[in-house]
């Protein structure tokens, strides 16, 4: 293979910039070769305005011999079954965040992948960003030292009433699975976990629908226990204006906070944990001083970044930016977030799959309008068959 050929499964959102991104790329590497869409209508304008066949169902362009590898974009529910029948058409798959709706599902699809021995990976673009990548290296090599506390606010995320009415599956139980946390914030919890450097191994949390008319949550709290007494919080909602973007990641040696465009380090002049044992002064404090980090802009974008390693992963075993098995890890935090949230009780992770499951049945039970067109059922029904 000398260049991987790309096909777009559902075009009328996210997969119709993805086109976009693939075929302004003009790349060596990979390509656009087809589009397939449920809607015959939007798959044949895609596929007409990018000059690449176009079909009305997923399986048939799996089956058409003109793709090596597929970008799911399809809503949520969806992922799970159309990510399972391109790995057993031998096709790679490079997924829309999130995974799925709950853990279960995705923890299929890897083993599914895994067992056809096709690369799987996930559109997580914002570990593309200079900033990120630049805190996660400085975390990763030790810089600050012994992590033991990360913060995460992502209020950023401001949508209005209108965004949510403008798509029926949007802010509903039975067609999207979730609110911020599923949706928007996908991308802010795995920056939490990825940059950070730890998992939490419990949650509780809190959640509410503050000030939207949705089924769904627009706003979530938690409380993240690392273990050994280290803790984490994570602050979401799609209600706030101005909002804010930050992430903070304590150390023993130093602090390390993203914000606003600036990577700011806090150095105190020992580690904590020195100063602790050793200062002889019954009020002494430990001396820090703040310095800002210069960090690069990585070029080309996020979206097409994931894209070319995600090729260059297929072609020559580069690489990519996030592994479906690394993806499942915003996954485990959300639905934690979800089961503490609405049943009030503290959550372990890994998620108990029954536990989730149930608990998203009963909530569109209790909450759906129906706006969503029973995409959990259908969908559900459709891995059940693969599964048999």
């Amino acid at each position: 293979m000398k260049k991987v050929r790309f096909g777009i499964v559902g075009v009328n959102g996210m997969g119709g910039g993805h086109a976009h991104t693939i075929t302004s790329a003009k790349s060596r590497e990979f390509t656009l070769s087809a589009v397939a869409d449920i809607v015959p209508a939007i798959a044949r304008r895609v596929g007409e305005k990018h000059g690449v066949p176009w079909f009305p169902s997923a399986q048939e362009m799996y089956d058409s011999g003109l793709v090596d590898a597929v970008i799911i974009a399809t809503p949520h529910y969806w992922h799970p079954p159309l990510t399972i029948r391109a790995a057993r058409a031998g096709l790679h798959v490079l997924c829309e965040k999130p995974l799925a709706v709950t853990v279960g599902p995705a923890r299929t699809m890897i083993a599914e992948c895994r067992k056809r021995k096709v690369a799987f990976g996930a559109m997580l673009q914002q570990r593309t960003r200079g900033i990120m990548m630049k805190m996660h290296q400085m975390v990763s090599s030790g810089r600050i030292g012994e992590v033991f506390c990360v913060s995460m606010v992502c209020s950023s995320w401001y949508r209005s009433q209108a965004y949510y009415d403008s798509g029926q599956w949007r802010g509903t139980w039975d067609g999207e699975g979730g609110g911020v946390l599923l949706n928007q914030a996908p991308h802010s919890l795995d920056l939490f976990q990825w940059v950070g450097g730890l998992m939490p191994k419990s949650i509780t949390a809190v959640v509410a629908t503050r000030a939207h008319k949705i089924e769904v949550e627009d706003t979530a709290h938690a409380i993240c226990d690392f273990g050994k007494g280290r803790f984490g919080t994570i602050y979401a909602t799609t209600a706030e204006a101005p909002g804010a973007e930050r992430l903070t990641v304590c150390g023993d040696k130093g602090t390390l906070v993203a914000e606003g465009g600036k990577l700011l380090l806090g150095k105190p002049e020992m580690p904590i944990s020195r100063h602790l044992a050793t200062c002889k002064e019954q009020w002494g404090g430990l001396k820090s001083e703040w310095q800002e980090v210069p960090w690069k802009t990585e070029p080309g974008g996020g979206h097409v970044n994931v894209i070319r390693a995600f090729a260059r992963h297929v072609l020559r075993g580069a690489p990519m930016v996030a592994t479906g098995a690394e993806a499942i890890n915003e996954l485990e935090i959300s639905n934690a977030i979800y089961v503490s949230g609405f049943k009030t009780q503290r959550v372990s992770i890994p998620v108990d799959t029954g536990e989730i499951d149930r608990l998203i049945a009963r909530l569109e039970r209790e909450r759906s309008t129906g706006r969503g067109g029973g995409l959990r059922r259908k969908a559900t029904r459709d891995l059940a068959k693969l599964l048999r």
